[in-house]
């Protein structure tokens, strides 16, 4: 079972799905109801959005609990590619990629949103994100300043001063990545002081340079934003650790929120869609991401439900599988089947394809050569 002390992080993983999964969904099916909710919310906005200030709170966490950079990438990596890799596999067969090996060059970093690579699916463009924060994460600790509060202050304001600014596009560049990221992961887990701090600092610059000079120009402040909310996450867990005043990580917050608010409402203006209920929508898709952290931190000692935490513990793999199911299942989504017929056999479909890819890959790519490989798997994965 998931330990008590995670459970509310699961219970956010499971929201944050759960309104991508909807946003998704309601294209094909009930898009009379996407059609008004979609007036108020950005859905699945507010659920990535969630996804990322939740893996902001605790990875750097989780860095600091192995306290050794070669075991985090060895968990990161147990964690998150077996079932990666399996997406691509299924995928790649059904579509084949235009260029083949560009495509694996950019898939294999998990970096092919920034690298200018055409992504196998969709939802990948998140876990690009993901990867630089873990690049960025892997910076700070290399030159030993994980533990200070200074660090991710700085970079989720510098984040969110900076988001205006309007990148060069580098355009493809998967090789030269893989090139930077295998270098720089095999110098940060020598355990050579000297190589750790090069390695980082080589790590740290291939993430903010795809940052600043490879996104796409139609969302050339969204990285930066992404960036900041992540680290505003970290923020938070430094104060709700005593790390940090609440008042100080109030500021950072109402900062980023500030600057997220001001990219939102600068993309109506420029679709000359500035009224006051597309406002109104990008003010909502906020306060349901952030209100969801804060509902979830401030009930967290209170009993999760068991269905919010199971989803969460499979969040990874409906994440996952259920663009995967849209995508190989568009002429049955297309159909004349009724909505709730088609909503109800899709949502089955994609809960029990998870449950299989969590019990079959996920688990076992994570208790592959894991010291906590006799335990049973949902505990040894709350270690993470």
């Amino acid at each position: 079972m998931t330990a008590p002390r995670l459970a509310w992080l699961d219970g956010l993983r499971a929201v944050a799905v759960l309104l991508v999964v909807y946003a998704h969904l309601t294209r094909f099916t009930f898009t009379g109801l996407r059609a008004v909710t979609g007036e108020w919310l950005h859905a699945g906005t507010a659920g990535v959005m969630l996804f990322f200030l939740v893996s902001g709170y605790i990875v750097p966490a989780s860095l600091e609990r192995h306290g050794d950079l070669r075991r985090f990438w060895i968990s990161r990596a147990r964690r998150l590619f077996p079932l990666y890799l399996a997406v691509i596999a299924v995928l790649a067969v059904a579509h084949p990629p235009q260029d083949p090996v560009a495509s694996v060059a950019g898939h294999a970093t998990m970096l092919p949103f920034l690298t200018g690579v055409p992504l196998v699916t969709a939802v990948f463009w998140t876990l690009s994100f993901e990867m630089v924060f873990y690049l960025l994460v892997t910076t700070l600790f290399a030159v030993r300043r994980e533990r200070s509060v200074l660090p991710p202050v700085l970079l989720a304001l510098a984040g969110a001063a900076t988001a205006p600014l309007v990148p060069l596009r580098l355009g493809q560049v998967p090789w030269a990545a893989a090139v930077v990221l295998v270098a720089g992961l095999a110098a940060v887990v020598s355990r050579r002081r000297w190589a750790e701090i090069g390695g980082g600092l080589l790590l740290g610059g291939l993430a903010l340079g795809l940052l600043l000079f490879n996104m796409d120009p139609a969302h050339a402040r969204d990285g930066l934003l992404i960036v900041a909310v992540m680290f505003t996450g970290t923020v938070i867990h430094r104060a709700d650790h005593g790390q940090v005043g609440w008042l100080r990580a109030g500021a950072v917050i109402a900062v980023v929120a500030s600057a997220l608010l001001a990219v939102w409402i600068g993309e109506l203006a420029a679709l000359d869609a500035l009224t006051p209920r597309y406002i109104a929508r990008s003010v909502l898709t906020l306060l349901v991401f952030g209100g969801s952290f804060v509902a979830g931190m401030l009930l967290r000692h209170h009993r999760t439900p068991f269905w919010l935490t199971r989803i969460g513990v499979l969040s990874y793999s409906v994440y996952l599988v259920h663009y995967a199911v849209i995508e190989l299942g568009r002429p049955i989504l297309r159909s004349d089947i009724p909505d709730p017929l088609l909503a109800a056999g899709y949502l089955t479909m994609v809960l029990g394809v998870s449950w299989l890819t969590h019990r079959y890959i996920e688990l076992p790519g994570q208790r592959l050569g894991s010291s906590h490989a006799g335990q049973h798997p949902h505990l040894a994965e709350s270690r993470r």
